[in-house]
């Protein structure tokens, strides 16, 4: 079986639950990875750049989240968003109970 460079790019890492996959970088980028890499307190540069990928996946969800509960919002009649304002009122004064 041939061992090219396609073989290698994208491999399974036995017992991981994770994928090996090969990036080109500027060298100031593989520096920076390197520095930072160490701050953050992560044993590899792999590391790091997997918790880079979550922060930027986690931000992405939030904002598709944020969305979809503004067009759900914004989809509400007056009477539905007007029932709505009553049930957060309602909610505020239970928490401000909780709260004393």
């Amino acid at each position: 079986m041939p061992q090219g460079r396609a073989a290698r790019r994208h491999t399974t890492i036995p017992g991981a639950g994770k994928a090996r996959i090969t990036i080109s970088l500027s060298k100031d980028k593989v520096r920076f990875l390197k520095a930072h890499s160490g701050q953050a307190g992560v044993r590899s540069v792999s590391a790091f750049i997997e918790r880079l990928v979550a922060q930027a996946q986690a931000r992405a969800e939030l904002e598709k989240l944020g969305a979809r509960t503004a067009l759900y919002y914004d989809s509400l009649s007056p009477r539905e968003t007007e029932e709505q304002r009553a049930w957060g009122e309602l909610g505020e004064l239970g928490l401000a109970h909780t709260e004393e």
